[in-house]
């Protein structure tokens, strides 16, 4: 349809079908670039008009095309494909929506670039949108040009715009907030961009007038656009990545201690570094973090280091925070509420969740769980290593699948330094340098060390393979498999000459240990990953472990050899990859080609992914009730330091009034202490009144008045002179 031309009664003025105002208010190349654009991504059937600048020529449009709603262009601006039916659908999402404003290139607080500058053309601006909006629709306090979308329901609920004020305050403040008022409601088109033709106007500076200021009071201390944080939500999703995100990462695990989760959280940080997109800020405890350690930290790009001990209230607080494994205490929730504006938690696995034999009683297992459970209700995103995890997570009841994202560790990290042998074998017979089974794991009960003894004592009845176990991992206090593993060795004395337990090996050690060992004895029954299989055949060393729990789905199929949890055939499949030169082949070439397929480049690009979700989520009810508690709890802290700080001083009070009364012994006119002249009941009623000063001081000043002049009455009564005050 050709501009200005009136509609046939056949086509689209009716209720609830949408027609588009032109203003002009810009050059006319800028107007003729704008209505070209409009007529080429708008349908035929749909009219367009072209009107003065003022609010009484859009009232004339308006009217005109009753029955229709109306998108008023409110300067020149172009539009893309499908622009019309995203404003109506936003427009009329709800029956309660009155407008729908546009999202623009630049120049306005819905602006893709609000510092200016489009680095692209309207079709790929658009384009990009349409795969990262979030569709929010966000409510608005206000329209926003400038493209807004008026339907006909609100302009008869609340009339026209007021011809008596220029056309943006008219339509963006007056008949808004008019529709505000009278219950309808504002949201924004997250999915439509328009890109301005002419320079946006200047808004910094613009007063509201006197009489709009007195109509609508609130606005004068409103500030931005939004209801809620979804409109922040809805733009920071609109715009995509902009800079570095802010991330804070609690690396407090890095200890000393060399387990899979320390290499996987130093591992994780240094992958992140590289990928040049975030501003990293690694929490440490510098007390306890070892130097090779710390000085990795310190090289790293765009990585700022924050001792535990130096984090205060004026410390800031970054977009995420990152716990990379579980939440063991309340501490380590608000450490990510007073550093995270949102949460990330890593939820490694849960035997501790589910095992209450790793903890010293049962109030402390259900401290754990307590704070396991704050934590996962507190976090935007929760990562697991494998499927196994997320299906537990959502059995328990623990997290809803959509905030559940599975990334797997990388298990491409360097190798250590030079291999060691481990002093604990040097005065081992020399069958132990090579060929020894090898048993790698702290003695947690399900890592099944036990099992390990019951395949080697199969090993040698059924193959007569008298080649030895090596025990090497750390002991537990809680949990621990070692007294199975003595009690077993005491009914099988014959076993024991050949059982080496090594305890606790550094990485050097264990690096000797994986290449020198015949095979490694993996007899794990949980597991949150399970590295130990892929680590030792990237090492060339077969892995004897069972497909149960992560390794069931991560492991290649064919390549678990423990029948669990049987002996015998276990026994077979192992003899089989001690000395079947052509078996360990197919079995380790099968696992090292899994293992390559982890690499820590995919999960710090995945990891990015996820912080970047986490930052635009909506706001949920648990989390902020999670925050709510933590602030609750502060709350109680400080007010419980006061009253302490309070009753401390009081009682230093009372004790300085206690010597000041008692140094008067030596001139008898001591009142307390073991001479005094007070009886002890009264003695400890006076000080508990001192220590009251707000009492103590009105009582004792009366009381001294009364002194004074029962003295005076005395010396007059005795003819003696009034003494000086």
């Amino acid at each position: 349809m050709r501009v200005n031309e009136l509609p046939h009664r056949s086509q689209s003025t009716s209720r609830g079908n949408a027609c588009v105002v032109v203003v002009a208010a810009g050059s006319p190349g800028q107007i003729a670039r704008c209505l070209e654009s409009v007529e080429a991504h708008t349908s035929e059937s749909v009219p367009v008009l072209q009107v003065g600048p003022s609010a009484g020529d859009v009232n004339r449009a308006i009217e005109r095309l009753h029955p229709a709603d109306v998108i008023v262009l409110v300067e020149p601006c172009s539009v893309a494909d499908g622009w019309l039916e995203r404003m109506y659908e936003a427009a009329h999402g709800d029956s309660n929506t009155a407008t729908a404003s546009a999202l623009a290139d630049t120049g306005n607080e819905l602006a893709l670039y609000p510092g200016g500058g489009q680095p692209r053309d309207l079709a790929e601006l658009a384009q990009a949108l349409a795969e990262r909006t979030l569709r929010l629709h966000p409510r608005l306090i206000r329209a926003a040009g400038p493209c807004v979308y008026l339907r006909r329901e609100a302009i008869e609920l609340v009339g026209f715009l007021d011809e008596e004020l220029d056309l943006r305050t008219a339509l963006e403040v007056d008949f808004a907030q008019r529709c505000l008022l009278t219950g309808l409601a504002h949201v924004a088109a997250d999915d439509v961009v328009v890109e301005r033709l002419a320079p946006p106007p200047d808004n910094g500076g613009r007063q509201l007038p006197p009489p709009l200021l007195e109509r609508y009071p609130y606005l004068s201390v409103r500030d931005g656009l939004g209801e809620s944080d979804s409109l922040s939500r809805a733009l920071e999703a609109a715009r995509g990545p902009v800079g570095r995100l802010a991330v804070t990462i609690d690396a407090r695990a890095l200890d000393g201690a060399v387990t899979g989760t320390q290499v996987h959280i130093l591992e994780l940080i240094v992958a992140l570094a590289k990928t040049d997109a975030l501003a990293l800020r690694v929490l440490v405890r510098e007390d306890r973090i070892d130097a090779p350690t710390l000085e990795t930290l310190r090289a790293l790009p765009g990585t700022e280091l924050l001792a535990e001990d130096a984090v205060g209230d004026a410390t800031p607080r970054t977009r995420v925070y990152h716990r990379p494994q579980q939440t063991f205490a309340p501490e380590d929730v608000e450490f990510a509420m007073r550093l995270g504006e949102r949460i990330v938690v890593s939820q490694l696995d849960l035997i501790a969740y589910h095992n209450p034999g790793y903890f010293p009683d049962g109030a402390a297992w259900e401290d754990y769980r307590r704070a396991s459970r704050h934590g996962l209700s507190a976090a935007e995103r929760v990562v697991v290593f494998s499927d196994h995890t997320r299906r537990e997570l959502l059995a328990d009841a623990l997290v809803e699948d959509e905030r559940i994202r599975i990334v797997p560790p990388g298990l491409d990290h360097p190798a250590t330094a030079e291999p060691r042998h481990p002093e604990a074998l040097e005065a081992r017979p020399e069958e132990l340098a090579s060929g020894f089974l090898l048993c790698l794991g702290t003695d947690f009960r399900h890592k099944n060390r036990l099992f390990a003894l019951r395949l080697l004592a199969a090993l040698r009845e059924r193959h007569e393979w008298r080649g030895s176990l090596v025990l090497a991992g750390t002991h537990i206090p809680n949990g621990s498999s070692l007294e199975l593993e003595r009690a077993y060795l005491d009914e099988c004395d014959a076993l024991r000459p050949a059982v080496v337990g090594l305890g606790s090996v550094d990485e050097r050690e264990k690096a000797w240990l994986i290449a020198n060992a015949g095979a490694v004895v993996y007899p794990s029954v949980y597991e949150g990953f399970g590295l130990v299989p892929f680590e030792s055949a990237l090492s060339g060393v077969p892995c004897v472990f069972a497909p149960q729990s992560s390794l069931a789905e991560t492991a290649p199929a064919g390549t678990a050899t423990i029948l669990p949890w049987d002996p015998g055939p276990s026994a077979d499949s192992a003899h089989a990859l001690l000395t079947d030169a052509e078996a360990r082949e197919r079995h380790v070439q099968a696992l090292a080609e899994a293992a390559r397929g982890f690499t820590w480049s995919a999960a710090a690009a995945a990891m990015v992914d996820v912080y970047r979700e986490a930052a635009i989520a909506p706001v949920r009810a648990a989390a902020t009730l999670a925050r709510d508690a933590v602030d609750r709890e502060q709350r109680l802290t400080a007010a419980h330091e006061t009253v302490v700080i309070r009753l401390i001083g009081e009682r230093e009070h009372a004790q300085r009034m206690y010597d000041d009364l008692n140094a008067e012994v030596g001139s008898g006119l001591s009142l307390i202490g073991p001479h005094g002249s007070l009886p002890g009941d009264l003695q400890r009623a006076l000080l508990m009144l001192s220590a009251r000063r707000r009492l103590s001081r009105p009582v004792y000043g009366a009381l001294a008045k009364l002194f004074v002049a029962g003295r005076a009455v005395r010396r007059a009564l005795n003819g003696l002179p009034r003494r000086p005050p």
